[in-house]
């Protein structure tokens, strides 16, 4: 690039930043509350979800039942790892409800839903990794043990890894409709 179009795109820039909106930001407060209360409900069966299964595998990791295709220690840490992302969904729903886009500033509710969504992408990404981790140690170790159980459980991540890819483009639809404009 030569200096000339460097210029040129320099002040295209300085046009548009010189622009201002002076129109104030009106949110859509039904698309706002409705695509509230789609992610507060994904966060309530996130923590319904999460503390069934920390209970459930809390109760097998105290009875002491062992077998080599699911050992002890995988039951505790599987347990301890649903309780802990049930907390987070908790957090998660907390800060969902506060939210309020009737009453909140357009500032302060961008913020509000810019850290929601960063809190949410972080959370999600570190339980994918976990998760992607266990999966690994289990699904070796069925490996071992026998290969019809390994394609048994190995078939039922890929229908619920599709499933999740099915419901992703409806959960960033409803994050983004947190923030509705008219």
């Amino acid at each position: 690039m030569n200096l000339d179009e460097l210029k040129k795109s320099m002040s295209t820039l300085d046009d548009v930043l010189a622009q201002k909106s002076n129109g104030p930001i009106n949110f859509s407060t039904a698309t706002c509350d409705s695509a509230q209360s789609r992610v507060a409900k994904l966060y309530r069966n996130g923590i319904l979800n999460c503390s069934v299964l920390a209970v459930v595998f809390i109760i097998l990791w105290i009875s002491g039942t062992d077998q080599s295709s699911f050992p002890l220690a995988m039951k505790g840490f599987l347990g301890i790892f649903m309780a802990a992302a049930a907390i987070v969904y908790m957090l998660l729903y907390r800060a969902i409800n506060k939210i309020k886009p009737a009453t909140s500033t357009p500032m302060q509710m961008m913020k509000q839903v810019a850290s929601l969504r960063l809190y949410t992408l972080v959370a999600e990404i570190f339980f994918a990794i976990v998760l992607a981790v266990f999966f690994t140690i289990f699904l070796s170790n069925l490996w071992t043990l026998g290969s019809y159980t390994f394609w048994l459980v190995a078939g039922a991540l890929l229908v619920s890894l599709i499933i999740a890819f099915i419901m992703l483009p409806k959960k960033i639809r409803d994050f983004r409709e947190l923030t509705a404009v008219d």
